[in-house]
């Protein structure tokens, strides 16, 4: 118990190693997925049409953020897969995670901090 306690408390009070973020990129493919499982549950226009459209321009802006990354896009098409094969296995019941919620947020900043133009419907 007390060896566990010694270990614990540097990692309380903040002096962990640094976990590496992944690349921007991987994000933004991530997001992709993310848009596009959600258009696939959505069947009314305008919306399915607006997820369509951000899947597509999210992907797109991984390529290209890849590309100035340096990141290999065979592995951005892995990530994303990986991600959109998350998001189906939990089905409908995604929505009311709250890890859904944490990546619409995290989808719209990564849209708004790269200028990437969702349908502004989108981003509320």
């Amino acid at each position: 118990m007390r060896r566990s306690l010694l270990i614990a408390l540097p990692l309380l009070a903040g002096f962990a190693t640094p976990v590496h973020a992944q690349p921007i990129s991987w994000g933004m493919a991530q997001c992709s997925a993310l848009m596009e499982v959600m258009e696939s549950h959505v069947s009314r226009q305008p919306h399915k049409g607006y997820l369509a459209d951000a899947a597509d321009l999210m992907y797109q802006a991984a390529l290209e953020k890849g590309q100035s990354e340096g990141q290999d896009a065979t592995q951005l098409g892995r990530v994303y897969q990986s991600k959109q094969d998350e998001w189906v296995s939990m089905g409908y019941s995604m929505a009311f995670k709250t890890e859904f919620r944490d990546w619409v947020d995290y989808c719209k900043a990564l849209a708004r901090g790269y200028d990437i133009a969702l349908d502004t419907s989108m981003l509320h």
